[in-house]
C-alpha cells in the first residue's frame, strides 16, 4: 500500500450496510465512496510549492471524483471557494456522491460542467466515466459527445472572479489549450499552478509545451517528477519562494 506519513485509513459501514472510507491526512479528514490509498500522495504532490490555505479561491480542473476538490475545501474553510471543473457527467455524479458524505462542503465546492479550452465553443469529448475522459484522446467514437468549452479568461470575467490563488490541472492532454485561454488571468490575478504534464500529445509529453508557454510569458515555472511517471509542472510566485 502506498501510504504517506501522517495518514490514517478507516472503513465505515452505516446501519444500512453501505461502505465508505475515511481518510485522515495530516489532521484533515474526508469521507469518500472510494478508497484513497493511491490518491493521497497527490495531496502532497500538487502542493509541492503552493500550500492551499484558509480563504483561498481554487480552480480544480479535471476534478474526476472530487477527491482533491474535497481536500482543498477542507483547507480553505467556509470563506474560500473551490471551482471543480469536470465535464464528464458520470464523474460529476461521483463528485456529488462524495460531497454529501462530508458535512458543510456544499457551499464551498461549485461544480462547473465545462471543458477548459482556447475558445468558447462545443468540443468533442470522450466521456468514459474514468480518469481517461478526454477532449484530446478519443479511442471510442460511441462514447464521444459534445461538451461546452470555455476560456478561463472569459469564465473569470463572467463570474467576476477577483482573486484566484491556485489552479490544479489534470485534463488529459488539453493543458496547452487551457493555458492559451488563460493569458489575461495570469497577467491580472497571477495564480499559482500545479499541472499534470505527463500526458502524451503528438508523441511528446505535455510538460515541454507547458514550459514553453510559461517561459514565453516570463512566468516562474519548474517541472518535478514524482514516482515513476507522475510529472507536474508548477508555476507562479510560489516556485521562487
Amino acid at each position: 500500500m502506498n501510504r504517506p506519513k501522517h495518514t490514517k485509513y478507516e472503513l465505515i459501514i452505516d446501519k444500512e450496510g453501505r461502505v465508505a472510507f475515511k481518510t485522515t491526512f495530516e489532521e484533515v479528514s474526508m469521507i469518500t465512496n472510494e478508497a484513497l490509498y493511491f490518491i493521497v500522495p497527490d495531496f502532497n504532490y500538487y502542493q509541492h510549492f503552493y500550500k492551499v490555505r484558509a480563504n483561498d479561491i481554487v480552480l480544480d480542473a479535471g476534478a474526476n471524483c472530487g477527491h482533491l476538490s474535497i481536500f482543498f475545501s477542507k483547507l480553505i474553510g467556509k470563506n474560500g471557494q473551490v471551482y471543480a471543473f469536470e465535464p464528464d457527467r458520470f464523474n460529476i455524479a461521483r463528485i456529488n456522491q462524495n460531497r454529501v458524505l462530508n458535512k458543510g462542503l456544499a457551499d464551498t465546492i461549485k461544480i462547473e460542467e465545462l471543458l477548459l479550452w482556447n475558445e468558447n465553443r462545443l468540443v468533442d469529448f470522450y466521456e468514459a466515466g474514468t480518469v481517461g475522459s478526454s477532449a484530446v484522446w478519443i479511442p471510442d467514437a460511441d462514447k464521444c459527445v459534445q461538451k461546452e468549452a470555455v476560456r478561463i479568461d472569459d469564465w473569470v470575467l463572467k463570474n467576476n472572479i477577483k482573486k484566484l490563488d491556485f489552479i490544479k490541472m489534470d485534463i488529459e492532454g488539453a493543458e496547452i489549450e487551457a493555458l492559451d485561454g488563460c493569458v489575461q488571468t495570469i497577467e491580472k490575478l497571477k495564480p499559482n499552478f500545479a499541472i499534470a504534464s505527463y500526458h502524451i500529445v503528438d508523441g511528446a509529453p505535455t510538460y515541454i509545451k507547458v514550459e514553453e508557454f510559461f517561459k514565453k510569458m516570463n512566468y516562474p515555472y519548474q517541472t518535478v517528477r514524482f514516482r515513476k511517471n507522475e510529472i507536474i509542472t508548477f508555476a507562479g510566485a510560489s516556485v521562487k519562494e
